[in-house]
């Protein structure tokens, strides 16, 4: 009898959990290979002169791609605050990179600074020895934490709508903008397996009164993303746990914010003009896609193919990650471009990029990418790309968060800067041809990995949607 009563428990377990996959199929992975319903609305809209300014502007631009000078910004812009701090990022990393930044973040809420951080719901990484740091934050007068999307094992739908952002805005001041997660691989060239990444340091020079600034486009987009319905406020799991764990971790709280504020006092002492590398711009504008859930219009994707199509000279691509898929080419004209179409993106065989349904995806799609673009160049070295950055006729640039690939365009929330600024341009041109001289060439794939990515080439050929 107990038997069969535990055969039958066994049976009706195992019903649950093909119920349950079929479920997960369907509704986390079929369902996006949907394409969005084809409305031009928005990119018959789409103008691109909306992104030119005439005369100088109120913003200055700097260009952030030496990682220790962009982990000095953003500690610079944090300790100088007086009212409020935004911050939104995608990923953080456990590690002493991440506590320089919230030891900063939390002495500038002591200094009675309002602060609100939004992470994305799984990558956030606000565990393990950040658990310490969050309980201060969610405790903290002047401090609020959301999470974007949290992970729901009942909605399955909601895995791949991930918050991709990566902005701080700091008053009406200061912002930043770019590729950079927060981990020590970003800010620090000697780490294991380095990034190549680029950020902007946007100035204010109007201050509050300068509402041309693109600084106020930031402020409303992140209200509009700390509004949405997915961000969700931070909570402890288990109350009666959480507040044992919160009263007897109390002291050991305590330390990791003393680390942390000691390791934000001892690493960034260094004082720096930013106006002294500030570039003058005529105009910069923020782009995003929409805060929705499902496949979003690729707003984003939209903004750069009227670009693309209006360049007459040359248009320089650097992207991690280079997926065109069918759904993204709908987007552009069928007309051929009349720039010059240069596209740097991360070599197949790179030991730093371990992203393998990435490169997976970028083998496949590689004949098409080498077929659309003049020049194509592999970045192989001891770090990755991780920059993604746009300059058209050496005048407007983009830099942000959006890769050139259909998670970028359709799944994930996103955003660009579009700068106009023959200055800005020439110096983000400089850099990314110094990164085309680092490169090296003729390397082979290791045997093991050339097997990984032929299997997942096999696989995700058809799910393409969701790289």
């Amino acid at each position: 009898m107990i038997n069969l009563e535990e055969q039958g428990i066994k049976l009706i377990l195992t019903a649950i959990l093909k119920v349950y996959a079929v479920f997960t199929v369907l509704t986390g992975v079929l369902m996006f290979a949907i394409p969005v319903t084809k409305k031009n609305e928005y990119q018959n809209n789409v103008e691109h002169q909306r992104f030119y300014g005439t005369g100088e502007g109120v913003d200055q631009a700097v260009l952030l791609d030496d990682p220790s000078l962009a982990a000095l910004a953003r500690h610079d812009i944090i300790v100088n605050a007086e009212h409020t701090i935004d911050v939104a990022y995608y990923s953080l990393h456990r590690d002493y990179s991440a506590e320089a930044l919230f030891g900063a973040l939390i002495e500038a809420a002591d200094r009675g600074v309002k602060v609100r951080i939004l992470l994305d719901g799984i990558a956030h990484s606000m565990t393990g020895s950040l658990r310490a740091v969050r309980y201060a934050i969610m405790h903290h007068k002047n401090m609020e934490l959301k999470l974007y999307e949290p992970f729901n094992l009942l909605q399955p739908w909601t895995w791949n709508n991930r918050f991709h952002d990566k902005y701080i805005v700091v008053d009406d001041c200061w912002g930043i903008i770019g590729g950079r997660n927060v981990g020590i691989r970003y800010f620090d060239p000697n780490s294991k397996r380095p990034v190549n990444d680029r950020d902007v340091l946007i100035i204010n020079q109007g201050g509050e009164d300068g509402q041309a600034s693109v600084i106020h486009q930031f402020k409303d987009y992140f209200d509009l993303q700390w509004n949405c319905p997915y961000a969700r406020k931070a909570r402890v799991p288990l109350r009666l746990m959480a507040q044992r764990l919160i009263s007897g971790g109390r002291e050991k709280t305590e330390q990791v914010i003393r680390e942390a504020r000691h390791i934000a006092r001892t690493y960034y002492d260094e004082k720096f003009d930013w106006q002294s590398l500030a570039l003058p711009t005529r105009k910069i504008t923020l782009i995003h896609n929409p805060v929705k859930r499902m496949n979003k219009e690729p707003r984003i994707l939209m903004e750069l193919a009227a670009l693309m199509d209006k360049a007459k000279e040359r248009i320089l691509i650097q992207s991690p990650y280079v997926i065109p898929t069918r759904a993204m080419l709908s987007c552009f004209s069928d007309e051929p471009f009349q720039a010059e179409i240069v596209v740097l993106t991360n070599h197949p065989a790179s030991r730093s990029n371990s992203n393998i349904f990435a490169v997976a995806g970028y083998l496949n799609k590689k004949r098409l990418v080498e077929s659309s673009a003049d020049v194509l160049y592999e970045y192989y070295n001891s770090g990755s790309i991780h920059a993604k950055t746009f300059v058209f006729d050496q005048t407007l640039s983009m830099v942000g968060s959006y890769n050139f690939d259909a998670r970028s365009s359709f799944l994930s929330t996103e955003s660009m800067v579009v700068i106009d600024s023959p200055e800005f341009a020439q110096v983000l041109e400089e850099s990314v041809t110094e990164t085309i001289r680092e490169g090296l060439t003729d390397q082979t794939m290791p045997l093991v990995k050339q097997v990984i990515v032929g299997f997942f080439r096999v696989i995700l050929f058809f799910f393409d949607f969701l790289l």
